[in-house]
């Protein structure tokens, strides 16, 4: 029998620090990230959106405030300015629970607390998972660049409404959803 999974979204000042130590392991584990911003950033997170089963912590993910260094680059990188933006990221799910719809039910939790912000996402162009996760989301892939830093292409991904508020278009060959 499988167990009922409980999604809480929560700002970083309301959780203990025991809690907020958890997430940043879960979100180190996944692998994805550098550990070295992690805990700063979710500390100052705008949201937080976690995923239990029986008390059991087994996936996250955030809404971010970018540091300020982080937009600089973006708008060198793509022409883009994401000042004032929110990141969606840090998502990681527990790996006998991928699969299951909990990092859809998490973006999509918080882009709807959101309260009416603009979001960005960056992706990995071999991220395959979480590139379904953000379609599944109505978010669209809108420029590509190569990370020095991770040494990887990624994907700037904004909600498909965002997007076409600042007429930007998905690009050629993404798959609208």
């Amino acid at each position: 029998m499988r167990q009922e999974v409980v999604y809480q979204f929560t700002a970083p000042d309301q959780l203990s620090a025991d809690l907020l130590e958890k997430v940043c392991r879960l979100v180190e584990a996944g692998g994805g990230v550098q550990g070295r911003w992690v805990r700063y950033n979710l500390a100052r997170a705008f949201l937080i959106g976690r995923a239990e089963v029986a008390g059991t912590l087994i996936g996250v993910s955030s809404l971010k405030h970018p540091r300020p260094e982080y937009v600089q680059r973006i708008r060198e990188k793509l022409g883009l300015d994401i000042e004032g933006f929110l990141e969606r990221g840090y998502t990681s799910i527990r790996p006998e629970y991928r699969g299951l719809g909990i990092g859809t039910t998490l973006l999509g939790g918080l882009t709807r607390r959101a309260a009416g912000q603009r979001i960005y996402s960056l992706i990995r162009e071999d991220d395959q998972a979480t590139q379904t996760i953000a379609r599944r989301n109505q978010t669209v892939k809108i420029a590509t660049f190569f990370s020095e830093i991770n040494g990887k292409e990624l994907g700037l991904w904004m909600p498909m409404t965002t997007a076409a508020e600042l007429n930007l278009p998905p690009l050629e060959g993404e798959d609208v959803p």
